[in-house]
């Protein structure tokens, strides 16, 4: 069912995975919803410290403080998949905003899968946006990726899609960076609240602001958004 969408909506990665998380996660988010007053966020992934249902329910209070919806693909550490899925549904999942799909496609256990790869295959359409937890093995982003044939198993769906493809986006790195694969924007957006750090060739180097993404429906432009407080 294609769902009717606000002018925005968030991505924002990474929001609880680490210990403190209560003290960013909610300005980056109450800053997410003043700033741009997304009707849904989407989460690739780690919204649990160690994937307990007490950890679920604590976020699940602060992304309840306002009318959006939080639509989470499951990351390594919100597993086990069973109790994931009691607070966020299925690992993987679509949804249809507008003449946006949005595919959110499940490495939690930090490969892509045969299987994903067709289940992916069989979801992508016209202006579709994928997001996910682990990104694929690029400089400056191998230290923390997929392995290489699980990378070349997602290259190999970008190429035969990219003109479908309007952006990938990625958490599991806590940080912000954007390359490009078949004019594809790939963009790295784990700064989301768990933890915020600088990149240098390939691992962490620094520290960085938190940050989230805002997609706007009617353009399909990216914008970044930072905490620079």
């Amino acid at each position: 069912m294609v769902q009717a969408a606000a002018k925005y909506v968030g991505i924002l990665g990474d929001p609880a995975c680490r210990l403190g998380w209560q003290a960013n996660f909610p300005r980056m988010a109450e800053l997410l919803w003043e700033k741009y007053r997304a009707s849904h966020v989407f989460v690739p992934g780690d919204v649990a410290a160690h994937g307990r249902a007490e950890q679920h329910e604590e976020i699940l209070e602060y992304c309840g403080k306002h009318p959006w919806e939080w639509i989470v693909a499951m990351g390594d550490h919100d597993r086990p998949a069973d109790v994931f899925q009691r607070y966020w549904g299925e690992p993987h999942k679509v949804t249809d905003l507008g003449r946006w799909r949005f595919i959110g496609v499940d490495t939690s256990d930090r490969v892509f899968t045969k299987e994903e790869a067709l289940w992916l295959r069989e979801q992508i359409k016209d202006n579709s946006i994928i997001y996910t937890h682990l990104p694929p093995e690029l400089p400056g982003w191998k230290f923390h990726s997929l392995y290489p044939e699980c990378t070349a198993r997602f290259f190999a769906v970008l190429d035969d899609f990219h003109d479908q493809i309007h952006a990938c986006f990625f958490g599991h790195i806590h940080s912000y960076d954007r390359k490009e694969y078949r004019e594809v924007p790939l963009i790295v957006t784990g700064a989301g609240g768990a933890e915020a750090r600088g990149l240098g060739s390939d691992g962490y180097e620094g520290t960085r602001p938190f940050q989230a993404m805002a997609f706007d429906t009617s353009t399909g432009d990216i914008h970044l958004l930072e905490d620079n407080q």
